[in-house]
C-alpha cells in the first residue's frame, strides 16, 4: 500500500458562538397553601392528642405547690391533658422537701392522682439561765442544753429536762416543722435542802453522792429524792446512808458516833483447806481474811480431816492486818496391808508407796488405796485409818481371767422363768462306760474327754408353761388317765428340732444372738460363737449328771453302784406305774406314775434336778457310735451330721439297769411322751452383756 501526505498548509477560520436561550425556572407553591396545610397538619395533630390524651386532676397537699410535668402535657384549669404511659412529675413548695414520682396514666378518661410533699423538720431553741441541762425528746438519747436542736420531726413531742440538783421537767410542744426554728424558755426548781451533819470523833471527811464536801461538823445541800451519806474516819468503819430532806428547807441531822474500824485476819495453813472458826464460829477455809473487832481477843480454831486440831488466841488493833499461819500436825493411823502376789504396787491417792505386803502410816482421814499388777485386775478401796489401833487388810489380786468369771452371775434368769446355773468344769473325765459294767450298751464306748469352755446349764427341765409361751397349742397329752400336760411338769412328745426352735425363740425374747441357724423354718446348723440358749452337748450333760464333786463318774444318781436303788431318788417306772407299763422297779414307789412337777426330787451334788429319770432329754449332738479312744478330747460338739439325736437320762417310764445308768445314751428324733429337755447356754465374752 502507498500512502500519501497532505501537503496542505493549516490556516485559521472565524468562529462565532451559538446564541443561547434564556432558561425558564419552575414556580414552588404559593404562601397561602403552605399555611393551610401546615394549620392542617397541627390541627389533625391537636385533636389525635386531644382524642388520645387523658384528664389528670392533681390533689396538690401543699395547694400551693408548683408542679412540672416532663413531656407533652396540657394545663387546662385544674386538669392535666397527658397521653397513657408513664410520666415523670416534680414537685416543690417552701418548707416541704422536693418531690420526684412516676405517675401511671391509664386509659380511663379522667383521673386524680394525689401528690403530697413531705414537711421539713424544725428546730427548737431552748432558752435557760442554767447550763448543762440533760434534754430527752420522746424518751431518746439525751442531748445538752441551752441551744438548738434541729431536724425535730413536725407534731406533738415529749420532753424531760434533768439536772443533777433539780426537779426534773416535763412538757410537750408542738413542732411547726417547715424548717422553722421555735424557741422555748425552761426554769428547772432546786431539789435541795441545807443539813447540818455532826460526827464523834470530830473532822470525819463527808461525801454526799461520792462528792467531797468538807469534813464535819458542816452543813452540805441534800436531794429531796435522796442523797448517798458517807463518812470516812482514820480508825473507824467507813459509814454510808441515805439521807433526804424536803427542798428548800434546813436541817439539822441526829450527831452521828462512827464505829470502830476492825482489824484483819490473814489466816493460812499447811495443808490448806482446814475450816476456821473464831469465837466457836465458823468463818470458812483456809486460806482467807476475816475482819474481827479490834482489841478483843478471838479463839481461833483449824480443823482438817487427818490432821489434829490447833487452837490459837489472837487479838488486833483497828485497821490492822495481821498474818497467822499454821502448820497443822498429821493425825497418823496404822493400816497393815498383807497382799498377794508379793510384787503388787501400793498406790495411796495416785501417789506409788512401794510394793508387797508392808505396814502404811496414813492421815487419820479417807484413803484411796489401790494394789495393782500387769495381768492383774486393780483393787480399790477407801481406808480410814484410826490413830491408836492397826487395822489390817488382806488384799489378793485376781488374774484378768479370774475377775472375769468373778464377775459372772452364779446364777441367771430366763424371761420365763427358768433359772440357769454357772459351771466352769476345766477337767477331764470318761464320756461312755467300761466295758465291764453290767448293763453298758454298744453305744456307750469310753472315750476321754475334756470340758474347759464355761456354760450355763438349766436347774431344771423346761416345763410345759414355758413351752407353751412359744407354742400355745402344744400338749404333752396324758397316760390312762394320767396327765402330762400341766404347767409345772416337763414338756414332753417334743421333736429335737421343735426344742432346738424354743431355744431360739427364748433367744430372740431374751436379746440374745440365735444359736441355731433356720432357714425356711428348719434348722440347718449351729453358731458356736453364739451365746444364745442351746440344748446341751452331750459331755456338758454327761458331766453335769455323773461326775462328782470328787471328779469320780458315778454309774447311777445314787450314792452306789447298788441296783435297784434302796431309796427313792427320782422318778422312775414304780408300782404306782405298774398297771400300765411293763417293767417297773419292785419295791420302789416314788408315787407318781407319770412325770412329776419339776423339781420334787432332791438335786444332784450340781445343784442340777431330775438329771435322772422324770423325762429323758434330747442334747444337741447327732448320734453315732465311736470307737474307745485314750486321747482327750476338748469341749467336743459330736458329729457334724446325721438322721438322729443323742438322748440322755432315764425317765418315769424307764427301769432297767441298763436305763438307769447314768452313762445311758439312746437316740431318735420324734418325741415321745417321757422325752424333753432342758435348755443351757454359753457365757458371753469379756466385755460382752449376758
Amino acid at each position: 500500500m502507498v500512502k500519501t501526505r497532505n501537503t496542505t498548509p493549516l490556516s485559521a477560520t472565524d468562529f462565532t458562538p451559538l446564541e443561547q436561550k434564556p432558561v425558564t425556572g419552575r414556580r414552588g407553591p404559593s404562601p397561602a397553601i403552605i399555611f393551610t396545610t401546615a394549620f392542617t397538619v397541627v390541627a389533625i395533630a391537636i385533636m389525635v392528642f386531644l382524642f388520645a390524651a387523658r384528664a389528670i386532676i392533681l390533689r396538690l397537699d401543699p395547694a400551693i405547690a408548683e408542679v412540672d410535668l416532663g413531656g407533652l402535657a396540657f394545663h387546662i384549669g385544674d386538669n392535666y391533658l397527658l397521653l397513657q404511659g408513664e410520666h415523670q412529675l416534680s414537685a416543690e413548695a417552701p418548707g416541704y422537701y422536693p418531690l420526684r414520682k412516676t405517675i401511671q396514666v391509664s386509659g380511663e378518661a379522667t383521673q386524680e392522682i394525689d401528690v403530697a410533699l413531705q414537711p421539713l423538720p424544725g428546730n427548737l431553741l431552748v432558752r435557760s439561765t442554767l447550763d448543762d441541762i440533760q434534754l430527752s425528746i420522746d424518751d431518746q438519747d439525751p442531748v445538752t442544753v441551752p441551744g438548738t436542736i434541729s431536724e425535730i420531726s413536725r407534731g406533738a413531742h415529749k420532753l424531760e429536762f434533768a439536772k443533777y440538783r433539780y426537779f426534773t421537767l416535763q412538757q410537750e410542744v408542738e413542732i411547726e416543722g417547715l424548717g422553722k426554728t421555735q424557741a422555748i424558755d425552761i426554769s428547772l426548781q432546786p431539789a435541795w435542802g441545807q443539813v447540818e451533819f455532826t460526827t464523834v470523833p470530830e473532822g470525819a471527811e463527808l461525801f454526799i453522792d461520792q462528792r467531797l464536801i468538807g469534813q464535819t461538823p458542816l452543813s452540805a445541800e441534800v436531794l429531796e429524792t435522796g442523797s448517798q451519806l458517807t463518812l470516812k474516819a482514820p480508825g473507824y468503819k467507813t459509814l454510808q446512808q441515805q439521807v433526804r430532806v424536803k427542798a428548800g428547807s434546813k436541817a439539822t441531822h441526829p450527831l452521828i458516833e462512827m464505829i470502830v474500824a476492825d482489824g484483819t485476819l490473814t489466816i493460812n495453813s499447811v495443808p490448806q483447806g482446814a475450816s476456821i472458826t473464831i469465837d466457836k464460829q465458823f468463818k470458812g477455809t483456809s486460806p482467807m481474811d476475816v475482819a474481827v473487832t479490834p482489841f478483843a481477843k478471838h479463839n481461833i480454831e483449824l480443823f482438817l480431816e487427818g490432821y489434829l486440831n490447833t487452837k490459837q488466841s489472837v487479838s488486833v488493833k483497828p485497821e490492822q492486818q495481821r498474818q497467822i499461819s499454821v502448820n497443822l500436825t498429821p493425825n497418823i493411823g496404822r493400816v497393815r496391808l498383807n497382799i498377794t502376789p508379793a510384787d503388787a504396787a501400793i498406790l495411796v491417792d495416785g501417789k506409788r508407796l512401794g510394793t508387797g505386803s508392808q505396814t502404811l502410816s496414813l492421815n487419820a482421814k479417807p484413803q484411796s488405796i489401790s494394789v495393782e499388777k500387769s495381768g492383774y485386775e486393780t483393787q480399790s478401796m477407801t481406808v480410814t485409818p484410826r490413830p491408836g489401833h492397826q487395822q489390817a487388810l488382806t488384799i489378793q489380786l485376781l488374774t484378768l481371767q479370774q475377775a472375769y468369771w468373778a464377775s459372772r452371775p452364779a446364777t441367771i434368769k430366763t424371761s420365763v422363768g427358768g433359772k440357769l446355773k454357772l459351771f466352769q468344769p476345766d477337767e477331764q473325765f470318761m464320756l461312755g462306760a467300761p466295758r465291764r459294767q453290767p448293763g453298758r450298751r454298744a453305744n456307750e464306748a469310753e472315750r476321754a474327754v475334756r470340758l474347759e469352755r464355761p456354760f450355763y446349764l438349766a436347774t431344771n427341765e423346761t416345763t410345759n408353761g414355758q413351752f407353751k409361751r412359744w407354742k400355745d397349742r402344744h400338749s404333752s397329752t396324758a397316760v390312762k388317765g394320767q396327765t402330762l400336760d400341766m404347767t409345772d411338769q416337763p414338756v414332753a412328745k417334743v421333736s429335737w428340732e421343735d426344742a432346738a426352735l424354743f431355744c431360739n425363740w427364748l433367744s430372740r425374747k431374751d436379746g440374745l444372738p440365735e444359736f441355731y441357724t433356720v432357714e425356711e423354718g428348719r434348722i440347718n446348723g449351729t453358731n458356736w460363737d453364739a451365746h444364745g440358749y442351746r440344748l446341751p452337748t452331750e459331755a456338758e450333760w454327761a458331766w453335769a449328771a455323773k461326775v462328782n464333786s470328787q471328779s469320780v463318774s458315778q454309774v447311777f444318781p445314787w450314792a452306789n453302784e447298788l441296783y435297784p436303788p434302796m431309796q427313792v431318788s427320782g422318778n422312775y417306772a414304780d408300782q404306782s406305774a405298774s398297771g400300765f407299763l411293763s417293767f417297773t422297779l419292785a419295791d420302789y414307789n416314788d408315787q407318781y406314775p407319770v412325770s412329776a412337777v419339776v423339781g420334787s426330787f432332791s438335786p444332784n451334788g450340781k445343784g442340777l434336778y431330775d438329771m435322772s429319770g422324770n423325762v429323758a432329754e434330747w442334747v444337741n449332738d447327732y448320734f453315732d457310735i465311736r470307737p474307745n479312744r485314750s486321747e482327750s478330747e476338748v469341749d467336743p460338739r459330736g458329729p457334724e451330721q446325721g438322721s438322729k439325736h443323742v438322748i440322755r437320762g432315764a425317765s418315769w417310764a424307764l427301769a432297767s439297769r441298763t436305763e438307769l445308768r447314768l452313762s445311758y445314751r439312746d437316740s431318735g428324733t420324734d418325741g415321745r411322751i417321757d422325752l424333753g429337755f432342758r435348755i443351757a447356754r454359753y457365757v458371753d465374752k469379756p466385755g460382752g452383756t449376758l
